[in-house]
């Protein structure tokens, strides 16, 4: 089990069904991989490419994505995801279908099409997120920051947001979600 490790594009070499815990992963492309079975705790991962990765039966807990490209994962197929926190990546196209996420953090994070529904992401930090066409429909976000983001839209009678935070002009799209027509 790699403990405390640092690792590069350079000197990186997968090793199948085991837990890299407290590693820090800089630069290194995992998109041709296969992260079947694999284990990450307590890991950061800084500027890496896992695009489209296979997560199956795999694990990731407490770990940091920065400045990473995380488009199109199914974060679903993981035995064990939690506490993750984003910044500055790419999720698009991504899938937390009914993932329970309380306490994450996806900041400075495009979020283009992505599957929120049904997920627990009550007190989520979402600031100067892009969520352009993102599925957000039966979601727990109670407590959530929305303030700095941008182009959410979701049914409130079907999405709880109590205690969430929200700034004009964006909030309005809750409005108009329900139908309603806004001059401004």
């Amino acid at each position: 089990m790699p403990s405390n490790q640092k690792f590069s594009e350079k000197d990186f070499v997968l090793e199948k069904g085991v837990i890299y815990e407290d590693c820090e992963f800089h630069s290194v492309d995992f998109s041709s991989l296969s992260l079947k079975s694999c284990s990450f705790v307590d890991c950061s991962f800084l500027q890496c490419n896992l695009a489209n990765v296979e997560l199956l039966s795999g694990s990731i807990r407490n770990c940091i994505f920065k400045s990473s490209n995380l488009i199109g994962i199914n974060w679903c197929s993981l035995n064990s995801f939690s506490n993750p926190k984003f910044e500055n990546c790419k999720l698009n196209y991504s899938i937390f279908e009914s993932l329970k996420l309380p306490n994450s953090s996806f900041v400075d994070c495009s979020l283009v099409e992505v599957d929120f529904s049904g997920c627990d992401l009550s007190k989520t930090d979402f600031s100067r997120s892009n969520f352009a066409g993102a599925n957000l429909s039966g979601s727990n976000l109670s407590g959530a920051d929305f303030r700095t983001s941008k182009d959410y839209i979701f049914d409130i009678r079907t999405t709880k947001i109590k205690g969430s935070k929200f700034s004009f002009p964006y909030v309005v799209s809750l409005i108009t979600a329900l139908g309603a027509e806004v001059d401004m």
